[in-house]
Parts: C-alpha cells; sequence; structure tokens
C-alpha cells in the first residue's frame, strides 16, 4: 500500500511537470528568453540633453547641470561601494535651478558605465554622501561631490547618466581618470 501512494505521488508529480513544461507554447519565439531579456534591460529613456565634462549641460525647464571631469581617488577607511581592483572616480556635481519650480533630489542617481558598469562610492572622509536630502528652490544653486568604482583604465571612455525620479536627464560622456 505504502508503495503504491509513492508511485501515484511520483506520477501525479512527472504529469504535473509535464503539463507545465507544456503551458505556454505555440508562440514562434522564446517567451522564457524574451522575459529575462526584459527584466534584465528596461527599455532606454532617451536623455534630455547631453555633453561633456566641465560643461554646462541645460535642458528645457532652464536647470544646469555641469559635472566636473573625474579625478582619482583613495576611499576613506569607512568607505563602502568600492570594489578591489577598479578605478575610484570622483567629481563635483553643480546644479543650478534655472526652472519655476522646485527640484526634489533626494532621488537623484548617477549611473556610471566605463566597460562595464559602476557602483556608487559612499564616502564621508571625501565628502561623497549621496543626493541632498533637501529641495533645490527655484533660482538656487548646490554642489556636491559623487564617487563611484568603475571598471576600465586611464584613459577610457565613461558615461554618465544622471537621473532623478527614476527619469534620465543628461547624459556626460569622458574620459577615467
Amino acid at each position: 500500500m505504502r508503495s503504491n501512494l509513492k508511485l501515484s505521488f511520483a506520477v501525479l508529480a512527472l504529469v504535473s511537470t509535464m503539463l507545465l513544461v507544456g503551458c505556454g507554447g505555440g508562440g514562434t519565439g522564446d517567451g522564457a528568453s524574451e522575459l529575462t531579456e526584459e527584466l534584465i534591460a528596461p527599455p532606454v529613456e532617451e536623455v534630455q540633453a547631453s555633453g561633456g565634462f566641465d560643461s554646462p549641460v541645460k535642458i528645457a525647464s532652464g536647470v544646469s547641470f555641469t559635472l566636473s571631469a573625474p579625478v582619482g581617488f583613495k576611499p576613506g577607511k569607512f568607505a563602502a561601494g568600492q570594489l578591489a581592483g577598479q578605478r575610484y572616480q570622483q567629481f563635483k556635481i553643480d546644479i543650478t535651478n534655472g526652472s519655476t519650480a522646485e527640484i526634489d533630489l533626494s532621488t537623484l542617481i548617477i549611473l556610471g558605465k566605463s566597460t562595464g558598469p559602476c557602483v556608487d562610492i559612499f564616502d564621508g572622509d571625501n565628502g561623497m554622501e549621496g543626493a541632498p536630502g533637501e529641495p533645490l528652490a527655484a533660482g538656487k544653486s548646490i554642489s556636491f561631490n559623487w564617487g563611484l568604482s568603475c571598471d576600465g583604465k586611464v584613459g577610457e571612455d565613461l558615461s554618465l547618466i544622471l537621473s532623478n525620479e527614476g527619469v534620465p536627464i543628461i547624459e556626460v560622456t569622458g574620459k577615467i581618470a
């Protein structure tokens, strides 16, 4: 009796698996790989403006962004985010709010890419503490430091996309320091 019960469960498991594998077919493409690609690479949104380091990049609303050319630096003792073997890049972000509304900077992020994606470095010793938590009022300016850990060699291409509230705003390109 016990072996029949085990056999019944085994057959039930096999049939269930076969039914699940057979579901969802009928399309010409591989749905699993399409779904995986969609999850890995979300649709790319166009930036509003682009430019180079050390030059103001202004968007239609009147907000201007200047990202200084990156410089190499040594992370402090309590820094977080740096990856061994990568180049540590520090740059200054200047934002001038020439629009008529305040800007919430708390969701501002920098997506860096060199030979691969860069990761943020948070380092209080070097003044890299992320985005400001206070909104930037119309007509005001702010400056703050940012740090990234990037793969690549000195002189290789570096692209930075500044996004706010999940929306790409500007792209700045140059070289790794």
